[in-house]
């Protein structure tokens, strides 16, 4: 009998349980955390507090062979959103000694395209894991982009190479944003 009832309150409390509301409160918004580095041009910067743009495409990647997906990207944005949109370079590594960081800044610097400029392109050696899960990013295995307003939040992401799709919905975003 003891069994009967066992099952039968497991059987009633477990639905209830499943379909009760877990939380009232809405989850944390992906932010850009503060971080001081140096950009390529060795310009000391302070992200998010040096934006000057209304809102900021940052693209964050980890690994060497992400670069020419970086580079897909960088001319994703038309002209025209010059005055809305900066764009950002953030490789993200590990915090490091300073050998390593001048070792692959040095290496950044020489392997830099045309289009990106070094004052827009910021290594940062960070706490990777406690970073990326400040923006809510669970993977690095793809680059990440990230459209955050002037404080550093995050509305609006993508990650992986650029697609038509994905380039559109960036640009339309950013238009609706604009007005």
């Amino acid at each position: 009998m003891r069994l009967l009832w066992t099952l039968a309150f497991t059987l009633f409390a477990l639905p209830c349980a499943v379909a009760a509301p877990q939380s009232s409160q809405s989850p944390a918004a992906a932010v850009l955390p503060p971080v001081t580095a140096y950009a390529l041009n060795r310009a000391k910067v302070t992200l998010p507090t040096d934006f000057d743009a209304p809102l900021n495409l940052l693209i964050l990647f980890f690994q060497r062979d992400q670069q020419s997906v970086v580079e897909g990207w960088l001319p994703v944005l038309p002209p025209d959103h010059a005055a809305t949109v900066q764009t950002w370079v953030l490789p993200i590594s590990p915090r490091a000694n300073g050998l390593y960081k001048w070792w692959l800044n040095a290496s950044l610097r020489g392997s830099l395209t045309p289009s990106q400029p070094r004052r827009y392109t910021v290594p940062l050696y960070v706490d990777k894991a406690k970073f990326l899960h400040s923006l809510q990013v669970s993977s690095e295995q793809e680059v990440v982009l990230l459209l955050t307003d002037k404080a550093g939040r995050v509305v609006w992401r993508t990650a992986g190479p650029v697609t038509d799709n994905k380039k559109s919905a960036l640009n339309g975003f950013v238009m609706k944003s604009a007005h």
